[in-house]
């Protein structure tokens, strides 16, 4: 509710942001089974005589007109939602920097002067960086993931079955990586504040370190800042890193067992090349769309102790 007034005077950015990534979102999901009507019918497979060329220049030009509305979409998306995050969080910072400005000494002894910069700096930019994904991917990634698996399940819903074993083991190792991720990336913030607080203090008494040489104790007192900094943010990047290779493995798993299974029913006749040239890249939609979900929700909560920091 605090961050409500800060969404109002964009509310048009904050809704065209979504509508536009959904019309990319459709074209993403129809392409896909364009190209197996051009395999299909088209070239013809399994025996089947081709409709020629004519068919395959229609079906050709709606993809073109796809690919158009999709870029249409996708630009139009990503400028609303730039918009809408940069303005959000120039308000927001404007506001705290007015707020700041009326501290009491006593305020600024309890936050410390590194971590109001911190928050200043970093978290806004973190709520910032959050909202930006959050419109361009909040209904996106959900978008293809139910598009993908509506398209899968009408084309062939036996070999659509490998979902319902991939997707919940996925979700699960998801979890595993945010429940771990999110406590690290909290502890990575408080770093940063230590940090910003040791350059304020030195830049401010640079006249007094220098005259009673302290210049050797001040370096030692960052360097063990900094790379208390460096330690606590790799803890942090080494549990969101096995995001990518989770998801290579299960991507790589489901295409084989899909080719496999699929190449079985073309074989007898179940099938077809194109459904299964389309299948195969409504696999990489679905588990992409699941990898996006995930870098959302990690981002989100980090945004989350961001703005719960910058509301104290």
């Amino acid at each position: 509710k605090q961050y409500l007034k800060y969404v109002k005077p964009y509310l048009s950015a904050f809704i065209l942001g979504p509508v536009f990534m959904i019309v990319e979102v459709i074209g993403e999901v129809v392409m896909p089974k364009l190209m197996s009507l051009i395999i299909n019918y088209g070239c013809g497979t399994a025996g089947m005589q081709g409709k020629g060329i004519p068919y395959i220049i229609i079906v050709g030009l709606l993809m073109v007109g796809m690919a158009i509305l999709m870029m249409v979409g996708g630009t139009l998306g990503a400028y609303f939602a730039v918009k809408a995050s940069v303005n959000f969080s120039a308000d927001l910072r404007k506001d705290v920097f007015k707020k700041v400005q009326k501290f009491s000494f006593a305020n600024i002894e309890k936050f410390s002067t590194g971590s109001l910069v911190t928050r200043l700096t970093n978290d806004i930019t973190n709520i910032q960086n959050v909202i930006s994904m959050g419109l361009r991917m909040l209904l996106r990634a959900p978008g293809m993931l139910i598009g993908g698996l509506i398209m899968a399940f009408i084309m062939n819903p036996r070999l659509a079955i490998v979902f319902c074993v991939v997707i919940p083991l996925l979700v699960i190792a998801l979890i595993f990586v945010m429940k771990t991720a999110f406590p690290r990336f909290d502890a990575m913030q408080k770093k940063i504040d230590k940090l910003n607080s040791r350059i304020q203090e030195n830049i401010t008494n640079v006249r007094v370190v220098k005259s009673f040489v302290r210049d050797d104790f001040e370096k030692d007192t960052f360097n063990e800042a900094n790379n208390d900094l460096k330690d606590t943010t790799l803890r942090a990047l080494k549990v969101v890193i096995l995001t990518m290779p989770i998801m290579t493995l299960a991507m790589n798993i489901t295409v084989m067992a899909v080719v496999w299974f699929g190449g079985q029913q073309i074989l007898v006749g179940d099938m077809m090349v194109g459904d299964l040239t389309a299948f195969t890249t409504y696999v990489v939609q679905i588990l992409m769309s699941l990898m996006m979900v995930s870098m959302i929700m990690i981002q989100g909560s980090r945004a989350i102790a961001s703005a719960h920091r910058i509301s104290e």
